[in-house]
């Protein structure tokens, strides 16, 4: 009687990895077994059934995954790179990419995921983070402990898991689109300095108050943390997507919008990196 989906993706993958498979990529749907009675509300994704007599344990449906090795393939051309360089597939999935693969998730039913600091026993100290969908708990994201790696025989991953019923009530099934190509899209970088204590979402919550609603999307891409910086600092990068629905954006209003992030993430302490 499972209490988490884990255990079963960290089994597949050591079968598939110990078989000569490069990387393991991999996600399950299917319920978990709680000590905890069932609830009152959710309905069958959050372990209610019908009946007259209730279950004896709480069986929340849940979604699960894991990713040790790239997410995406190798390219064509990464033959090339020179032997100084580390391609991308060799670095592996982190942390960024799998909360991206969270976010596309919970974002087709148009919700959006927010993380705080977790503390979860099979996951890294530090680099994990519990999962929130509209103000409820719904789950953890984070870096395998390094004794589940070596308990499995693998080289380190990352997972998370989500629990459906909160995603379902949170999140809305309509039909959406965008017109994205009669205005296209301005593209513009920004690295900002923040103390090494605050969390990349708050520094994007920042960055979007700033960038007002010609904000289409703000990821981060890369983090540093170095002698250059002064100690207990670091800088987070993001790609920022800006576009207008009637017109075509000039530099001087994109400008504008960077003047705007830059005393948002002041009322944060940080700093942008010019």
């Amino acid at each position: 009687m499972r209490t988490t989906l884990l255990g079963g993706l960290l089994d597949a993958a050591r079968h598939n990895l110990a078989r000569g498979a490069e990387r393991a990529l991999l996600f399950e749907s299917g319920r978990v077994y709680l000590r905890s009675g069932p609830p009152a509300t959710g309905g069958p994704l959050a372990g209610v059934f019908p009946g007259a007599r209730a279950a004896p344990a709480c069986e929340p449906h849940r979604v699960g995954a894991l990713a040790i090795g790239s997410i995406r393939p190798p390219a064509w051309d990464e033959s090339s790179i020179s032997a100084d360089s580390v391609p991308m597939e060799a670095t592996g999935a982190g942390f960024f990419e799998l909360k991206g693969v969270l976010e596309d998730t919970c974002r087709v039913l148009g919700v959006e995921p927010h993380l705080a600091p977790g503390r979860k026993t099979f996951l890294h100290p530090g680099r994990a983070a519990d999962i929130e969908l509209a103000g409820v708990p719904a789950g953890w994201i984070g870096e395998l402990h390094p004794l589940v790696g070596e308990e499995w025989d693998l080289p380190g991953g990352f997972a998370f898991e989500l629990d459906l019923a909160a995603l379902t009530e949170a999140g809305v099934m309509t039909e959406r689109f965008e017109d994205v190509t009669t205005y296209p899209a301005v593209y513009q970088d920004v690295a900002v300095i923040v103390s090494v204590d605050t969390p990349a979402e708050q520094v994007s919550e920042a960055v979007a108050a700033g960038a007002g609603d010609l904000l289409r999307s703000a990821r981060v891409f890369d983090l540093y943390a170095g002698d250059q910086l002064g100690a207990g600092k670091k800088s987070l990068a993001l790609r920022l997507e800006f576009r207008a629905d009637d017109r075509t954006l000039t530099d001087a209003e994109v400008a504008e919008r960077r003047d705007a992030i830059r005393s948002s993430v002041a009322e944060i302490g940080g700093a942008l990196r010019e």
